[in-house]
């Protein structure tokens, strides 16, 4: 069965990826203005970043397959431009953080609470458990990939807000659920492949087929540019939660 996505999910999910590359823009533009970086350089990250990912959302956009090519497709076949979305831009990043002084010292900069509560934008999750509803998606990923999403989704805030006023275990929890975030991306990815299915549901079978909605319009959007851009967020976030451990270790070390 070819998939028909409702004009309404259409337009929430459209809307949120467009959310998230203004939201990650402003974050990173906020903590050039804390970094000490020279204007010009603040003002490189500042558009580099938003080019990136404006970019980056465009060309998923435009290369999205629709619906119709589906019926051309193998069913157990999955789009090669979901692995090359997912990984090009994501390898991009880390190399880019790893030969751009500016950008680490931007990075190093940013709002900690922020790179955790700006993935509120993970309760769009609850598309999948309304496409599952309306038949569009399987029940084997649209469960664990929506309802994680939601659970990921609303407690980013309380998180976010536990570092901000810095209480007691904040950075332990942070950690925990930056952790429980990456864990929820692989089993979505991996159910919605069909990759892991035989592993966390062998009772499918060897052989389980992607689901077909996340491999078109405008549900290409979330494995192609909303996960990727998570998983880094994940990662950032724990660069930075283990830097200020190391950080605090050595004053207390200095201390005593």
């Amino acid at each position: 069965m070819i998939p028909d996505i409702p004009w309404s999910i259409t337009v929430i999910s459209v809307a949120t990826n467009v959310a998230i590359v203004i939201a990650v823009t402003a974050i990173v533009a906020s903590a050039g203005a804390r970094s000490g970086l020279a204007p010009q350089a603040r003002r490189a990250v500042r558009l580099g970043t938003g080019i990136f990912l404006a970019a980056w959302l465009g060309l998923a956009w435009l290369l999205a397959p629709p619906a119709a090519s589906l019926a051309a497709r193998d069913r157990f076949s999955l789009s090669p431009l979901i692995p090359l979305f997912a990984i090009v831009p994501v390898v991009a990043v880390l190399l880019a953080i790893r030969f751009s002084p500016a950008l680490r010292q931007v990075l190093s900069a940013a709002s900690l609470p922020a790179l955790i509560g700006v993935q509120f934008y993970r309760t769009l999750g609850v598309l999948f458990v309304i496409l599952m509803t309306m038949g569009q998606l399987p029940a084997r990923f649209a469960l664990p990939a929506g309802w994680g999403d939601i659970a990921i989704g609303l407690t980013a805030p309380l998180v976010a807000l536990a570092l901000a006023r810095g209480t007691r275990g904040s950075r332990a929890i942070a950690t925990s659920w930056n952790v429980v975030g990456l864990l929820d991306l692989v089993v979505a990815v991996g159910m919605g492949t069909g990759l892991l299915a035989p592993y966390l549901a062998p009772e499918l079978g060897p052989r389980v087929q992607p689901a077909a909605a996340m491999g078109i319009f405008p549900m290409f959007l979330v494995p192609a540019f909303a996960v990727p851009v998570s998983v880094l967020l994940h990662l950032i976030a724990l660069g930075r939660l283990r830097r200020e451990v190391r950080t605090r270790s050595g004053r207390v070390a200095v201390a005593a």
